[in-house]
This record gives structure tokens, C-alpha cells and sequence, in this order.
């Protein structure tokens, strides 16, 4: 074989050498990155496992509580905690704190290594509503334990479905009745609707199914300029007319007194 031929192959043979060369250290490599990934996912593994095994050791109860026992938190809780601080469903819990009686809101974090803070807002009833139920300051039924504890309470009643707009109402009457120093104390809407408002001096007032605020303010006006005076008098009011009122007034026993004189001897 010539010279020139020997030269042509060797330069043809160089080149996939180096292809082999450049490709075996691309798979090595591949093979360290892949080596380096199973590696990182290793000990994510393991780092997950030892979170899920970091237990919640203990829950603290955060905000003073009034009506609602920092045990009943705790208990509510409990069987929640079996996976572990860091998976903990916030959201479950909260839920189900959210639907005990007297709990308004909830707020739940976690506070490592291993503890559960909750922060529980009460209910606060402003209302009775109908015979066993409150209303809190949104106009939510709420059930509470010791109702008796709350029969001071001023007394709202309607059918189902009326609780926001009666206690509108509500808002609406003490706000305006306060100027006259007059407090109602129960607010009641019939089936058809009508209004009746008994107020703590014992006067009832007729409302009637409509101009609820144009009522109102005649009452206002009515008892300001003319009624205040009688106050003991006044039975019922009724506001139940186009323009005017009814004035309804107790029954006053006419009692005769009798006076003897005594003349001295």
C-alpha cells in the first residue's frame, strides 16, 4: 500500500475516533446526571418521611374564650392529627371547627417543630330568633348552648328565610327609637308579612306589610309631638293607614278618693 493511500485512510479513521470519544463522554455524562437526579429524589424521599413522621405534640388554643372550653377545641381535633404537622388539611379543620356551636371563625397554623396553634373568634348572639335559635351580627341562626343564659335578649320572629331583612329592621328601629329613648324589644312578620314591634315601656306598634321607614318615621314624629306626655297611657299605635295613626290607651281606673277632716276638740 502507498504512502498516499496509508495517510487518506488514517485521516478517515481519526475522525470517528473522536466521534466515539465525544459520544462515550456524553453518556458518562448522562449517567453522573442521572446518578446526581436519583440522588436528589432520594433524599426528598427521605426528607418527606421525616416530615410526615414529625408529629403535632401538642395544640395550642389561642384568644380568650367565653362560652367555648379550650378542651372542646382540643377534642374536635384529635382525630385529625395522624398525618402528621406538615400534612395537615388546615382547611378540613377549620371547616370542622367552624361547625360547632358558638365558634364564629377559625384560624389554624402550624408552629414547628410539632406544635398547632388555633385561634377560634365566638359567636356572639344579638338576638333570639324564634323559640331556641340567636342571630349573630350577620343575621346568621346560630345554635347555642344555655339559652337561658341569653333570654334578655330582644326577640325577632318571622317565617323561614326572613332573618336578614327582620334584622335590618331591627338595626333600623333601635337606631331611630334610641333619639326618643325608646327600645324594642321584640320584632315579629307574621305569614302575611305584617310588622309588629313591642317596645320595653310596653307600647305595641302596628307596621303593617310595606313603607316600613315612612312608618316609622310618622311613629317618630306621632310620639314626639304628642304621645311622649301620655307615655304611660299608651297601649297600641297602629300605623297601618295612608296617612295617620291609631292610638290605642289603657283602661285608667277612676278611683274616688275620700277625704275625712278631723277637728280638733
Amino acid at each position: 500500500m502507498s504512502a498516499r493511500r496509508r495517510n487518506r485512510r488514517t485521516r478517515r479513521e481519526r475522525p470517528d475516533l473522536r466521534r466515539v470519544a465525544s459520544v462515550a463522554a456524553d453518556l458518562a455524562q448522562r449517567g453522573v446526571l442521572l446518578l446526581g437526579v436519583a440522588a436528589v429524589i432520594a433524599v426528598i424521599l427521605l426528607g418527606l418521611e421525616a416530615l410526615r413522621a414529625l408529629p403535632v405534640e401538642r395544640i395550642v388554643v389561642a384568644g380568650k374564650l367565653e362560652n367555648l372550653r379550650h378542651a372542646a377545641v382540643r377534642e374536635a381535633l384529635a382525630d385529625e392529627l395522624d398525618a402528621g404537622l406538615i400534612f395537615l388539611d388546615l382547611a378540613r379543620l377549620r371547616e370542622r371547627l367552624e361547625a360547632m356551636p358558638w365558634v364564629y371563625r377559625a384560624e389554624l397554623r402550624r408552629r414547628f417543630p410539632g406544635t398547632l396553634e388555633v385561634r377560634v373568634l365566638e359567636q356572639v348572639p344579638i338576638a333570639r330568633w324564634g323559640d331556641t335559635a340567636f342571630l349573630n351580627h350577620e343575621a346568621r341562626v346560630i345554635e347555642v348552648d344555655d339559652a337561658a343564659r341569653w333570654s334578655d335578649l330582644p326577640q325577632i320572629r318571622g317565617p323561614e328565610g326572613s332573618a336578614a331583612r327582620l334584622m335590618t329592621h331591627y338595626r333600623r328601629l333601635r337606631l331611630d327609637l334610641a333619639s326618643l329613648d325608646l327600645v324594642p324589644v321584640a320584632l315579629v312578620e307574621d305569614d302575611f308579612r305584617q310588622l309588629s314591634v313591642t317596645l320595653a315601656n310596653g307600647v305595641s306598634l302596628q307596621l303593617g306589610d310595606r313603607d316600613f321607614r315612612l312608618r316609622l318615621q310618622r311613629f317618630l314624629r306621632l310620639w314626639r309631638e304628642q304621645l311622649a306626655q301620655a307615655d304611660a297611657a299608651v297601649a297600641r299605635v297602629d300605623l297601618r293607614y295612608e296617612t295617620g295613626a291609631a292610638v290605642a290607651f289603657e283602661e285608667v281606673e277612676q278611683l274616688a278618693a275620700l277625704s275625712e277632716t278631723v277637728l280638733d276638740r
